[in-house]
């Protein structure tokens, strides 16, 4: 074979090589839950992405954004803290339209508990799913109704398109309005922030953002399932995603 036939093929090899490799290096736009990329994904990035052979671009944007993202091309895979077909249901009985889930798949990665918490200065040390349930929905509005001091509830929750919220109010309120005096945060660690600092102030939280500054309620949790969402079946990079995902959510 002449010589430059031999370095045509080299060099051809080295091409195709150099094409793979840059394809396999790029980032896999993760977008989507808190809870799922701060409490999963971005305190294991690292050993996630030398598991897996590629990096992630990761943006905690919450569910429903995640999803929005995923349906328009701007996320590769998104990730979501409430199942598929509630947080669609709520997003789009919020902008009717704006969320088209067509051909999407969700892919459990594991699952967190939701506690409702307090403040530590609140005496109230349980509360019926009832009782909780009247909070929520602003029946009851002062502690002393439920055996606490005569204070004014605050009640802290997310704002619309968080997976954790999503599944509080169709799970546990049944699809109910909160109350319309609730104070509405952008992310989880927030509402936990302002139950540790307002005595009077209830919300809701999980392992993601609960810390010794908050008090959980006794007797009543809410299971929170977590998954990865693809548009389609998953590729071979996104089934690697999910599976070490799996594996660093500890299920």
């Amino acid at each position: 074979m002449k010589l430059g036939s031999v370095l045509g093929l080299v060099l051809g090899a080295a091409i195709v090589t150099t094409a793979v490799a840059d394809a396999h290096a790029a980032d896999l736009k993760v977008h989507g839950s808190g809870t799922v990329n701060k409490g999963i994904l971005l305190p294991n990035q690292t050993a996630i992405e030398g598991e897996i052979g590629y990096t992630l671009a990761i943006v905690a944007n919450g569910s429903g954004a995640g999803l929005k993202d995923l349906a328009s091309g701007k996320a590769d895979v998104a990730v979501i803290s409430a199942p598929l077909a509630v947080e669609a249901a709520l997003t789009n009985a919020k902008a009717p339209g704006s969320l088209d889930i067509t051909g999407m798949e969700e892919h459990e990665i594991g699952s967190k508990t939701i506690n409702f918490i307090i403040n530590p200065k609140n005496p109230v040390g349980s509360l019926s799913d009832a009782q909780l349930k009247d909070i929520f929905t602003g029946k009851v509005t002062n502690w002393s109704e439920v055996g606490g001091p005569s204070q004014p509830i605050i009640v802290a929750v997310e704002t619309p398109g968080n997976g954790t919220r999503a599944v509080v109010t169709s799970v546990f309120l049944g699809g109910a309005d909160y109350s319309g005096g609730a104070k509405e945060f952008r992310a989880l660690t927030q509402v936990a922030q302002i139950v540790g600092q307002a005595p009077n102030a209830i919300g809701y939280g999980n392992s993601s953002s609960i810390t010794d500054a908050i008090k959980v309620v006794d007797g009543v949790d809410v299971k929170q399932p977590l998954a990865v969402v693809t548009k389609g079946a998953p590729t071979g990079d996104h089934q690697k995603l999910i599976d070490a995902a799996k594996k660093f959510s500890g299920s």
